[in-house]
């Protein structure tokens, strides 16, 4: 079996994910592939995903291990396949990004609170205002990660809507 003839359009989301990924620190021939599998819904072996995105074989290879170590595809007797959609990938990319991001931030804070005696007054200000932002993410992050991730994906997808109904009738006086 090979992969479904894409189209032009639909090769463009695929280069698009790829772009959008790489932006997240995701590995851009990863999400091509993943997005091929996404939007043909279908098993499709190795030969047949490095065929539609003109990838060699150790690209193929080194993108499906990677997708696999990330629990986002599977192998079926006819190919590979995932039942994982962009929203889940993204959540799980967020959530490792999220955690190194804030580990991070934890470890300058710690160690400017440490050394700052002395420290000039108004950027000891800044300072604080810039940390009273990573405490109030952090604890955004905590509660919302509380919830499922069927229960985030309806609270955002309900406040775009909102944003989006918001901005067509009130919003767009303001333009």
């Amino acid at each position: 079996m090979t992969a479904p003839k894409l189209s032009p359009a639909a090769q463009r989301i695929v280069t698009w994910l790829g772009e959008t990924g790489s932006r997240w620190g995701l590995p851009a021939i990863a999400c091509r592939v993943h997005g091929l599998l996404y939007l043909t819904a279908r098993p499709i072996p190795a030969a047949g995903i490095a065929e539609a995105l003109a990838l060699d074989d150790a690209e193929t290879a080194q993108a499906l291990d990677w997708l696999r170590a990330q629990d986002l595809v599977g192998m079926t007797d006819v190919g590979w396949t995932t039942g994982i959609d962009p929203w889940a990938l993204m959540v799980q990319t967020l959530e490792k990004r999220r955690a190194l991001e804030l580990r991070e931030a934890r470890a300058v804070i710690d160690q400017w609170h440490a050394e700052r005696e002395g420290e000039d007054p108004i950027v000891r200000q800044q300072a604080k205002r810039l940390f009273d932002l990573v405490d109030d993410i952090a604890a955004i992050d905590a509660r919302i990660s509380n919830l499922s991730p069927v229960a985030t994906r309806q609270l955002i997808s309900l406040g775009g809507r909102a944003a989006r109904l918001f901005d067509r009738t009130i919003g767009r006086g303001r333009r």
